[in-house]
């Protein structure tokens, strides 16, 4: 990571003083909440949440190339009956660099990537399994990648891209590092004015440092449109498939139920899809429509299949002023546990000046109930199959929220400089 942080530097140094523009930008953001049942839990109690995160952005431009830094510092805390028992705090950041060189042409670029990030180990599976957890320390991943786009005709653009992550966990004995490589190539063509087409093939592997040396492989394949159906209508999908392998690993770590036979090699073939349709139906009026099944690990290499179905509606009251209004159903199956989840949201937001945002909304959340072995109150570590005891059942649970985010973001130096 060290090494990679120099190298990008290095290549920025390179370029001649005069030669480069500056911008500088921070952003303050206060997130307040009132949850009626924050952890979705059987036994009804509210809590209150306060989530403070403070994030900087600095770019360096020359004519052929532009340099990116993004960090940013948070902490989550949350008061109240109903965050007994449960992880109450958490402290996170993120660092965030990027050096792309092109030419004339932008579409045509080399870039290079270096990301690190931590998280509360417990608030990360939360967050993404929906699971509460005791679980203690942090999570940490590095990535370091980069990857080439060309433009072979005015009509066809092929990506090729290759980034490698490692998770680790603090202490050590919080979790299984693991180490997740993703190779992918397309192809873009312009069918027409109005319509472009795309072919994808990804391969990633996962390599976890236990005992049983466990590896998985994830295959995708993908064809792909874009299209302005009209002016007012638009569309934007991919379809395909996605084959998975496991070698050496319990079926806890496969979307498989749980089995107590041993270690082995399990396999798997999924449709995936990611599409989201448009219609502007007034000029301040936006109605979309979007529909996401995906195959991908987890934050601890468990693989986790997500399916969800939604539909948004934007109205933009005024320059200031906007409306959004959303539904959504998804599902999510990880270790032999399948759960739903129904949600509906309104949100209000106000931009006084350039630099103030604000946004109230009102969500409602529900989860059906779960089925596997996770609704017996344990989670499956994804390695070893061993079960952890979770903070609450999963049955049925409803919450309500309303949250407040505030935020201010400040030029420090603008661009140009």
């Amino acid at each position: 990571m060290k090494r990679t942080i120099i190298a990008v530097s290095l290549c920025l140094l390179a370029a001649p003083a005069y030669a480069v523009d500056w911008s500088l930008n921070s952003t303050l953001t206060e997130n307040v909440e009132v949850n009626s049942n924050p952890y979705l839990r059987a036994l009804v109690a509210g809590a209150f949440d306060s989530y403070s995160d403070i994030a900087a952005n600095a770019i360096a431009k020359t004519p052929d190339s532009k340099f990116t830094f993004d960090g940013d510092v948070n902490y989550r805390k949350y008061w109240g009956p109903g965050a007994d028992g449960a992880p109450t705090e958490s402290l996170g950041g993120s660092t965030k660099l990027h050096y792309e060189t092109y030419g004339k042409n932008t579409e045509d670029r080399e870039y290079l990537d270096a990301d690190w990030t931590r998280q509360s180990t417990a608030f990360a599976l939360l967050g993404q399994l929906g699971i509460v957890t005791n679980s203690r320390g942090f999570l940490d991943t590095t990535t370091v990648g980069g990857g080439i786009d060309r433009s072979l005709t005015h009509l066809d653009t092929v990506s090729l891209s290759a980034h490698s992550t490692y998770t680790s966990f603090d202490p050590g004995g919080g979790g299984t590092p693991f180490i997740d490589t993703d190779g992918a190539a397309s192809w873009r063509h312009h069918v027409s004015s109005i319509a472009t087409a795309s072919v994808s093939s990804d391969v990633e592997e996962l390599n976890f440092d236990n005992s049983l040396n466990t590896a998985i492989t994830i295959l995708r394949e993908n064809l792909g449109l874009d299209a302005s159906i009209t002016p007012l209508l638009s569309f934007s999908g991919t379809a395909g498939v996605a084959h998975t392998q496991t070698e050496h690993g319990s079926p806890a770590i496969s979307l498989q139920p749980t089995s107590t036979s041993g270690s082995g090699s399990f396999s798997d073939t999924a449709f995936i899809t990611n599409m989201v349709l448009t219609y502007k139906m007034f000029p301040d009026t936006t109605v979309s429509i979007n529909g996401l099944r995906t195959i991908a690990p987890s934050v601890v290499g468990s693989l986790i299949q997500t399916t969800s179905v939604g539909t948004n509606l934007a109205y933009t009251v005024n320059p200031r002023e906007n409306l959004s209004f959303g539904l959504s159903d998804s599902q999510t199956t990880s270790s032999g546990t399948t759960a739903q989840y129904l949600s509906a949201s309104v949100a209000y937001g106000y931009s006084p000046t350039r630099e103030w945002n604000a946004q109230l909304s009102y969500r409602y959340l529900h989860r059906f109930s779960e089925s596997g072995i996770a609704s017996s109150g344990v989670l499956i570590d994804p390695v070893t199959g061993l079960l952890v005891p979770t903070a609450s059942g999963l049955g049925p649970a409803d919450s309500h929220s309303i949250m407040l985010v505030v935020s201010r973001s400040v030029s420090v130096l603008p661009d140009g400089y």
